[in-house]
């Protein structure tokens, strides 16, 4: 697969991922789903956590190479959170996570500082747009207090907004070989 198709998909995925979250939100709310029940919408929220995965994978294959360690730090850290989230979901739709919610903690600390220096990455390597960067920073606390103030799930419809943006930045993103014919004379 050509390093432009792995672009695009992961744009594809990370759009998949936001639609789902938005999606589930608006499911669970029209159902009455609270919060901390288990139900079988949370197959979506796996998959979305999955494609979010994907698109940060499309993420780093666009930007990779122009940055450096924080750059790596942050993708995998926001992978392993993610990863976390989605295990405990699956987890909890199997029989229960009792002694596991101490993973939650974990998972959401570590989306924290894995998005913000991914977000951090972003904008030192100066290949997206600077709203990507500055919104990869500002997702993941951006929708824990929403969710908060707004009390609820409502924090999940607006993190599938954010992934739904991103991987439209990711997707629609043309190399800059793209973007400027050559001058032949």
């Amino acid at each position: 697969m050509a390093k432009s198709d792995l672009i695009r998909w992961g744009g594809l995925a990370a759009m998949g991922g936001g639609v789902l979250l938005i999606v589930y939100t608006l499911l669970a709310l029209a159902v009455g789903v609270e919060v901390e029940e288990s139900s079988p919408l949370d197959v979506l929220v796996i998959l979305g956590y999955v494609l979010e995965v994907v698109g940060l994978v499309g993420f780093h294959t666009l930007q990779g190479r122009n940055y450096g360690g924080i750059g790596w730090a942050g993708l995998f850290t926001s992978i392993g959170a993610l990863l976390v989230f989605a295990f405990l979901l699956v987890a909890d739709l199997l029989g229960g996570i009792e002694s596991l919610v101490w993973l939650n903690t974990v998972g959401s600390f570590g989306l924290l500082v894995g998005l913000v220096l991914y977000g951090a990455a972003t904008l030192e390597a100066r290949v997206l747009p600077r709203w990507c960067g500055i919104l990869f920073i500002v997702l993941w606390p951006g929708s824990l207090l929403l969710g908060a103030l707004l009390l609820g799930q409502s924090g999940l419809i607006w993190s599938g907004l954010g992934w739904l943006a991103l991987g439209y930045g990711l997707w629609s993103h043309r190399g800059v070989t793209a973007e400027q014919p050559s001058r032949v004379r």
